[in-house]
């Protein structure tokens, strides 16, 4: 077989896991430290669940973690030389002195985390950038090192995760290929951000869900199923909450695959109890940690402002979009850590792109319309949830303009909205040599278009920072 023929065959997993590597790995240096958005208040999280610290603690009107006095001044030194960088192109971002601080400094000093402890992250998505810390650590290595390799080890977990998702699926396999290869996707996966688990961990429970409703071999959900669709489920929910609401993905599920139509409301009722109880326990363990970003904000004052009129929202929801513009729209795709921006109609070129694979999936599963709008409907839900989330819990009370969202917090729920768009149109009918050659060499094309798309951004990176 040549090698063309070799791509054109190549599974859409293995060709992810080949380019994640190596653009991951591009990804994880190129971008400067701690320049993905809260990266250093999860690196010191990280550093602190190390150490075998379940919460972060308060002190006075903040909520932190104590760190080694080397920790706080390498991000000192790395703040400092961003700024100058922010200030003058010219003079480019150059840290490579931090490398040699050695980590063993026993004087304690207290940093603020209270950006991400609005959400008070549990443990659980810092476990593996806590393991690669901690034998770091056991070498005296300088934060910074430890910064790359929590880095890194979020990086291999996250490609793990995905891999499985694209292996499992039976439907849009290459839809997640391409959703996991957006630059955003890659930038956060190759970060110390809590976002890194999240993403795999999404990814793979709704690849799932997939396999559990269109797997024809699939004919009985038994209790092992269930049983891990609740540990994922609750990974997840004691990851970031409001993505758990990916259980009424259930309901995708033909009802007699659980025997009855009874004992999927049960099954479901069990899944949706059992996480609400052990994340609401967490919640009343850390509520005291809690801590306004600004003192306007009030999570009940801003509930009392929409509950006075329910129409608020949805007015507030619009009028923040159309404020914000379209580029504002596109930040899911590769609108980078403020001033990084990739060009508008590059961005926008790529998520079209995966209008196209979504219609010309081969698989040979079938998805009833019943099946797309609870898909539909599931990612709007979400999609609403998170931005209700981000406005009671970040913005000021009564403001009519969203303050901090921003569309990585929508990646989740990508896969979701193009199963709409799966055998809309049954192209096997059509005799155009045009469109049986795109659909013969489809695999070859995904590919060689998300490998330049990255390496051009990977481009960008390096000449916006480095050269």
């Amino acid at each position: 077989m040549s090698m063309m023929g070799k791509f054109r065959d190549i599974k859409p997993q293995t060709a992810f896991l080949i380019i994640a590597l190596i653009y991951g790995l591009g990804f994880l240096v190129a971008t400067p430290a701690f320049q993905v958005p809260d990266e250093y208040e999860h690196f010191y999280r990280a550093l602190y669940v190390s150490e075998g610290h379940v919460l972060p603690e308060k002190l006075g009107d903040k909520s932190g973690v104590y760190v080694p006095e080397s920790v706080q001044i390498t991000s000192q030194k790395v703040a400092n030389e961003w700024n100058s960088f922010i200030l003058d192109r010219d003079d480019k971002f150059n840290i490579t002195s931090l490398l040699y601080i050695p980590f063993n400094s026993k004087d304690r000093v207290f940093e603020d985390i209270s950006r991400i402890a609005v959400i008070t992250y549990p443990p659980i998505p810092y476990l593996i950038s806590a393991f690669a810390i901690t034998l770091g650590k056991l070498f005296n290595l300088s934060p910074l090192i430890l910064m790359y390799l929590g880095r890194l080890a979020n990086l291999l977990v996250w490609i793990f995760l995905t891999y499985l998702a694209i292996r499992i699926t039976p439907v849009q396999k290459w839809v997640f290929f391409m959703v996991a290869l957006i630059p955003m996707t890659l930038y956060e996966a190759a970060s110390l951000s809590a976002d890194s688990f999240i993403l795999g961990l999404s990814f793979l429970i709704v690849a799932i869900f997939f396999k559990y409703a269109f797997e024809e071999n699939k004919k009985k959900i038994n209790i092992k199923d269930i049983y891990i669709l609740f540990i994922l489920l609750l990974l997840l929910a004691l990851s970031k909450q409001i993505y758990f609401v990916l259980l009424l993905l259930i309901f995708l599920i033909p009802s007699e695959k659980f025997g009855s139509r009874k004992k999927m409301f049960l099954m479901a009722g069990f899944l949706f109890l059992s996480i609400v109880i052990i994340s609401g326990a967490w919640n009343l363990l850390v509520k005291n940690l809690y801590v306004p970003i600004v003192p306007q904000v009030s999570i009940s004052g801003q509930i009392a402002y929409i509950l006075g009129d329910p129409l608020r929202f949805p007015y507030i929801l619009v009028k923040t979009f159309f404020y914000r513009g379209l580029s504002y729209q596109l930040l899911f795709v590769g609108n980078f850590w403020l001033d990084i921006p990739l060009p508008l109609w590059w961005l926008g070129f790529y998520a079209l792109t995966i209008i196209p694979v979504a219609l010309l999936d081969k698989s040979k599963v079938i998805v009833t319309q019943k099946q797309k709008l609870i898909s539909l409907a599931t990612a709007i839900i979400i999609f609403l949830l998170v931005c209700a989330f981000v406005y009671i819990s970040w913005t000021v009370v009564g403001q009519t303009i969203i303050d901090g969202i921003q569309g990585r917090y929508f990646i989740p729920i990508f896969p979701l909205l193009f199963l709409m768009l799966f055998k809309i149109r049954n192209f096997d009918d059509i005799d155009n040599k045009v469109l049986n050659a795109v659909r013969e060499n489809l695999n070859l094309i995904i590919i060689t278009y998300a490998v330049i798309f990255l390496l051009i951004t990977l481009l960008i990176f390096i000449i916006s920072y480095f050269t």
